[in-house]
């Protein structure tokens, strides 16, 4: 009897690359699950089913035929080539599965072909929505491949970064910054992390501002950016916590009157404040760079995800503000929006503190690492940002969109903030203990983290949860798991 193919529905665990889909699908055809000849769910049903991008299941594909486990014929699909089961169930693969045995030659040894293929790396968990990272198998790795031979194309230039900053780079973000942040003539200073950045600018302002014996106030919304309180607290300024509120820090909070201070630093993440997601709005934002302008003092603006919005008109950064000039300086960083592995950051300081900074970055030599900063220079300069940012966006609001309606579904009544930007949104839990929450959650599998470990004076119940990584099916497991625990 003449076997019918069948279009196969695919029983997958979690896959976050396209490592992890070929895997699996020759373990299914060893298993029987797919036998030859039978067809395979399209990429895009696929890359719906694991949340994956379509661009990673084509790749999955392409190894898989490359290999010979599959075969595209055109009109109806791919399907699992003649043979293939067999092959799967005596141990065949598409890749080499680590270390050679006994009887493979040594890849260091003279004679040796070629270097053993190395692992990918898959980076966090799916499970793991502990906020800071983005899901870096979004970029495109032709793209990415192609910026590194170039940077590396141009050999070492024997100097420290900070001497010769990228050109490359500087060039690119200043296009970067005008089409996206809406920043004109941007000059940037490059960094190894927004953390650097903010350092080297409360030390460049205490230069200029802090000889009178007073330490100089360092304003912050609670709960707040961590990384930042701790550098201000490191050099010695007079923190000063304000309760983090909807629409922003509220500049009438840092009257001088009131206060008996003179000039003063107010760090803010307008765009999507971290971490309770809520945007600044216009009028404190107005409000706040007048109070600069006004008294002197300083707006750090860290706009760390700034790129990615859902559903709302982009803000204008404050740095862009009539009379912002001289008194915000705007930080940025690839970490949120391609990978935290780049270590790139940058800053735009004011014209009046732009040689003090420069001097604190030769002397704490905390610029990034040269060929990381030309690769992502060359992948901006090659229009590979903006596909990224725009391919990344969509699939990053899909993945917001399936935990809010797993959340509204399964945790009716929790109160959800901040999820018209970035790339985490938070669950408010009063009258609960996170901390027990996150435990709880924990030892069911999923790592989060909870807000009260973000707060110092202000205390606020509740859950961060990054949706960067969460594929298709685990929102909604993610969210029975937190039902339970709140049960």
């Amino acid at each position: 009897m003449v076997r019918t193919a069948r279009a196969a529905t695919l029983a997958l665990g979690t896959t976050t690359s396209s490592a992890d889909l070929v895997e699996q699908i020759v373990a299914r055809i060893a298993d029987g699950a797919l036998a030859d000849g039978d067809r395979l769910p399209s990429t895009r049903a696929l890359a719906a089913q694991t949340g994956l991008s379509r661009g990673t299941v084509v790749r999955a594909f392409d190894e898989l035929a490359a290999a010979g486990f599959v075969e595209a014929a055109h009109g109806s699909g791919t399907r699992v080539s003649p043979g293939a089961a067999q092959a799967a169930r005596a141990g065949a693969r598409t890749r080499g599965r680590g270390p050679a045995s006994s009887s493979s030659p040594d890849p260091g040894a003279a004679g040796s072909a070629e270097p053993p293929t190395p692992t990918p790396r898959t980076g966090r968990s799916p499970h793991d929505l502990r906020p800071g990272t983005p899901d870096a198998s979004l970029v495109d790795e032709r793209a990415w491949r192609a910026a590194m031979r170039a940077a590396a194309a141009q050999g070492l230039s024997g100097l420290n970064p900070w001497e010769e900053p990228s050109p490359a780079l500087r060039a690119a973000l200043a296009a970067h910054l005008r089409r996206h942040r809406g920043i004109a003539d941007a000059d940037p200073l490059l960094f190894d992390s927004s953390r650097s950045a903010i350092a080297a600018l409360c030390a460049a302002f205490v230069a200029e501002h802090g000889g009178s014996g007073e330490r100089v106030p360092f304003h912050h919304e609670d709960p707040g950016y961590r990384g930042a309180l701790l550098v201000a607290r490191e050099q010695g300024l007079d923190v000063r916590l304000h309760p983090a509120e909807p629409d922003g820090l509220d500049a009438a909070r840092l009257d001088p009157d009131a206060l008996g201070d003179g000039p003063a630093i107010a760090f803010v993440t307008p765009a999507h404040q971290y971490p309770l997601g809520h945007r600044m709005s216009v009028d404190r934002r107005v409000a706040l760079v007048e109070w600069a302008r006004r008294t002197g003092s300083l707006v750090i603006e860290d706009d760390y995800d700034g790129e990615f919005r859902y559903g709302v008109a982009p803000l204008p950064a404050l740095v862009t503000l009539p009379g912002a000039e001289g008194h915000v300086a705007y930080v940025g960083t690839s970490s949120k929006s391609v990978a935290p592995d780049l270590r790139v950051a940058w800053c735009l300081p004011p014209a009046s503190l732009r040689r003090e900074v420069q001097r604190w970055l030769a002397v704490h030599r905390r610029g990034p690492s040269t060929i990381p900063a030309e690769a992502l220079g060359a992948f901006m300069g090659a229009g590979a940002m903006d596909r990224h940012l725009a391919r990344a966006g969509r699939v990053y609001a899909d993945r917001r969109r399936r935990l809010v309606a797993a959340l509204a579904d399964e945790c009716p009544g929790l109160a959800v903030t901040g999820v018209e930007a970035g790339l985490h949104l938070c669950v408010l839990l009063p009258d609960r203990d996170d901390d027990e929450v996150v435990h709880a959650l924990s030892r069911a599998g999923w790592e989060t983290r909870s807000l009260s470990s973000q707060s110092s004076a202000f205390p606020v119940s509740g859950l961060i949860l990054n949706y960067a990584r969460l594929g298709a099916r685990d929102a909604r497991e993610f969210a029975v798991a937190l039902a339970g625990v709140l049960r």
